[in-house]
C-alpha cells in the first residue's frame, strides 16, 4: 500500500473518531445519533465502484429512516464517472472547494514563541461554553446549531483514546484548537484547526501546529484549501501531495 493509499483510506475512515461505523459489501456508513446535523459524522462512502449503483438506494433508505439527509462523500473521480447515475437516483452533486493534501515531509521551521499555554483536553468538562463561544461563535449567525454540534463532536473526540484534542490559551482565554488522531492505516491526521476570530493574525495557530508536529510519532498529513493556513503548514514541514480530489465532491439526496 502506497503512502497515497494510506492517506486516502485514512480520510475515508476519519469519522470513526466521532461517529458509529458500519462496513458494507460496497463501502462504509457513518452516523452519529447524538449529532445528526454534522455532515462529517453522517455520510456514506462507496469504495467498490462496481457496486456504486446498487449502493444508492441502501444509502438513501438508511439515512432517511434515521430522519436525516442521505449524503455521500465521493472518492476521486466518482463525481464525474457516476454523475448521471447519481442524478437519476435523486442525488444532487456539489463541490466543497479546492482542497489539497499535505504530508509532513520536512523539518519544522516555525520559531518558538511561547505565547500560548497549550493543553490537551482530556476531560469533557474542559469543553466549556467560553471555549465554544470563542472558537465557533463567529459561525452562529450563519448556522445557529454550530456550537451545539461542535460541543457534541469534541466530546466524542476527547473520549476516543486514538485522538488528542489540543487547545491554546492566551492569558487564560481559549484562542485556538486542533485535533490529531491515529488512523487504522498507520497515519496521524490533523483536523479541526480553528482560531478564535479575536485572536487571528497573531501567530497562535502557528504555535499550536508547531507544538503538535513536535509530538507526532507516525507519518502525518492534513488537507486544506485556505492559503493562510497552507502557509503555516508548509512552515511546519508539510508538503503538498497529490491524492486526487477525494475530499472535494459530495452528493446529497433530494426528495
Amino acid at each position: 500500500m502506497t503512502i497515497k493509499d494510506c492517506i486516502t483510506l485514512s480520510d475515508v475512515y476519519a469519522p470513526y473518531i466521532y461517529a458509529d461505523t458500519q462496513k458494507t459489501n460496497w463501502g462504509v456508513l457513518f452516523w452519529a445519533d447524538d449529532n445528526p446535523t454534522q455532515h462529517d459524522a453522517n455520510h456514506a462512502v462507496i469504495l467498490d465502484n462496481a457496486r456504486f449503483t446498487e449502493a444508492l438506494p441502501e444509502i438513501r433508505d438508511f439515512y432517511l429512516q434515521k430522519g436525516r439527509e442521505a449524503r455521500i462523500y465521493l472518492l476521486d473521480g466518482q463525481h464525474k464517472r457516476f454523475a448521471e447515475v447519481l442524478e437519476s437516483a435523486g442525488f444532487h452533486l456539489y463541490s466543497c472547494g479546492e482542497f489539497h493534501h499535505f504530508l509532513l515531509a520536512e523539518g519544522n521551521r516555525i520559531p518558538k514563541t511561547g505565547f500560548l499555554e497549550i493543553r490537551e483536553l482530556a476531560d469533557g468538562s474542559e469543553v466549556t461554553d467560553i471555549l465554544l463561544k470563542n472558537l465557533y461563535g463567529m459561525y452562529m449567525e450563519e448556522d445557529p446549531d454550530t456550537i451545539n454540534r461542535m460541543r457534541r463532536l469534541l466530546l466524542r473526540c476527547i473520549r476516543n483514546p486514538l485522538c488528542r484534542v489540543y487547545a491554546g490559551y492566551y492569558e487564560g482565554s481559549p484562542a485556538c484548537i486542533a485535533m490529531a488522531a491515529d488512523s487504522p492505516y498507520g497515519m496521524t491526521f490533523f483536523d479541526l484547526v480553528e482560531t478564535a476570530q479575536k485572536f487571528r493574525c497573531r501567530g497562535f495557530a502557528r504555535e499550536l501546529i508547531s507544538f503538535m508536529v513536535s509530538r507526532v510519532q507516525k507519518p502525518a498529513f492534513l488537507y486544506s484549501e485556505n492559503p493562510t493556513a497552507i502557509h503555516i503548514y508548509e512552515q511546519a514541514g508539510f508538503r503538498k501531495i497529490d491524492c486526487g480530489d477525494a475530499v472535494s465532491h459530495r452528493a446529497v439526496y433530494k426528495k
